[in-house]
């Protein structure tokens, strides 16, 4: 990827900085964009400090009526910081298989007609992202053979807001007895600084 400006960084290790396993892996991974690309900006959506209220049918109604009014409102941030941005960068933990629910509720903000995606005269669904790549940056104490169902629906909506390409970058097996944690996330952000070399 050239000519990278824009750094999105969708915060959603719940636990915080101190205790947040995938906090330290996202840190690597954008300290490593960040001297790739020094010129680029990093915004965070932290959802852990900020949460969004969920999207009920009233408010989805009052969204799509303000939408029509200033498609510039602040409550269409995520949909545009996700158009806008070249590079997004999700990180939150492996929960019950998938990922925290704020940031499901993140993204459901994220998808919106008009900002991160359109339709065709002939129906055809077209995504309105600039973003070359999604990277995916989890954790998990066991391990996701199969089962990461949070990474398959990102690819899906990746693809549906345009972004051409989707990657996970994860640390497995943390909690399983006799295994050195500290090791597997050591190899885990030297892995991280590989794939932000290679984007």
């Amino acid at each position: 990827m050239e000519n990278v400006k824009q750094i999105l960084f969708v915060n959603a290790c719940m636990r915080g900085p101190e205790r947040s396993r995938t906090w330290k892996l996202c840190q690597t991974f954008l300290n490593a964009c960040k001297n790739r690309w020094p010129e680029a900006e990093i915004r965070e959506r932290d959802l852990t400090a900020a949460p969004l209220p969920v999207l009920t049918t009233e408010l989805d109604d009052r969204r799509h009526q303000r939408f029509s009014e200033d498609p510039r409102d602040p409550m269409f941030g995520p949909a545009h910081e996700v158009a806008q941005a070249d590079l997004v960068v999700i990180g939150a933990p492996y929960w019950d298989l998938t990922f925290p629910a704020a940031l499901k509720v993140y993204l459901e903000w994220a998808s919106m007609l008009g900002v991160t995606f359109r339709y065709t005269q002939e129906g055809e669904q077209v995504g309105m992202s600039r973003a070359g790549e999604l990277v995916f940056i989890t954790t998990a104490g066991g391990p996701l053979e199969g089962q990461n169902y949070g990474f398959d629906y990102l690819k899906g909506l990746a693809a549906m807001f345009g972004i051409p390409s989707a990657r996970c970058l994860s640390a497995q097996e943390l909690d399983i007895q006799g295994n050195d944690p500290e090791a597997i996330l050591r190899e885990a952000q030297e892995r991280a600084a590989a794939l932000a070399a290679e984007l």
